[in-house]
């Protein structure tokens, strides 16, 4: 009976945190989600990672806008879902991932014939926790370095065919030409889905690569600088020990949606979301 007593108080005090922690969250996620963070004194920031040049050398560009053309009824599309977390500081970031670990992105190519939408996928759970799970686990156990779990790769990448089941929170679309087209599906088709990682190699870098294919640059990764340690359910936990931990990088839907929608504010591409979610099929 003492033994179990322990056992169930902490149950009955992490079921409270997390009620808790969707309440706040809940609130939250109505705001616009924040993806930069200047250095705080605790040693946190986050930044959206630049990139060099927006367009491919060789792109196809209208002369007079110096916006995207494509021949008659070829178009690439992304579709992003984002979990509207909030970068602001690690309290926050925790709050916004217990609530909503997941996120997507995927696309769709289409041509006057058919069209092909698809994704890559992974991290379900099955022979490892998922990344989210494992981090907090970790941190539960005490581990000097539970933010170290992001680095592991998944085995369980998969190849993704049609619409995934939630909807997308935007839809951007760009002509094309049959050229790229054919580059992009031709890429899709043999490119290898098995490896899965928060770091690299998932939904959205996969994006990000057949956009290069289509002749655009897409703003899509994050760097956070994490601080060694952090309150976590009302309790100082450790971060990182080791320093090679205190940088993280990678792509996310939250900083691809952001590019996305400027590029329609610009006339780089349009806003699709409506369009999509008006089909049948939803």
């Amino acid at each position: 009976m003492n033994r179990k007593s322990p056992e169930l108080g902490y149950r009955v005090h992490l079921l409270a945190v997390i009620r808790w922690l969707a309440g706040v969250a809940g609130r939250c996620a109505l705001q616009k989600p924040k993806i930069y963070a200047p250095m705080r004194p605790d040693g946190w920031s986050a930044q959206p990672i630049s990139i060099i040049s927006r367009f491919a050398p060789d792109a196809d560009l209208d002369p007079g806008t110096g916006t995207p053309v494509g021949d008659e009824g070829y178009y690439f599309y992304i579709l992003n879902e984002a979990a509207n977390w909030d970068h602001s500081n690690p309290k926050s970031i925790l709050f916004s991932i217990w609530q909503r670990p997941w996120a997507h992105s995927w696309l769709i190519l289409e041509s006057p014939q058919d069209s092909l939408e698809c994704g890559h996928t992974g991290d379900f759970g099955q022979t490892r926790p998922r990344y989210h799970e494992g981090v907090f686990q970790k941190i539960q156990d005490g581990d000097p370095n539970p933010i170290a779990y992001l680095w592991q790769t998944m085995s369980d990448g998969q190849f993704q065919i049609g619409k995934p089941n939630r909807p997308p929170s935007f839809v951007w679309r760009m002509p094309i030409t049959r050229r790229r087209y054919q580059l992009i599906y031709e890429y899709v088709l043999q490119r290898k889905y098995d490896q899965f990682g928060a770091r690299t190699n998932n939904c959205t870098d996969m994006v990000i690569e057949t956009a290069a294919l289509a002749g655009i640059n897409l703003i899509h990764r994050i760097r956070l600088t994490l601080p060694p340690e952090t309150k976590v359910w009302g309790r100082t936990r450790r971060v990182w020990t080791d320093p090679q931990y205190r940088i993280l990088e990678y792509s996310t839907p939250e900083v691809l949606e952001a590019d996305l929608r400027q590029l329609a504010r610009l006339g780089i591409g349009s806003d699709a979301t409506k369009w999509y979610l008006s089909l049948k099929r939803h």
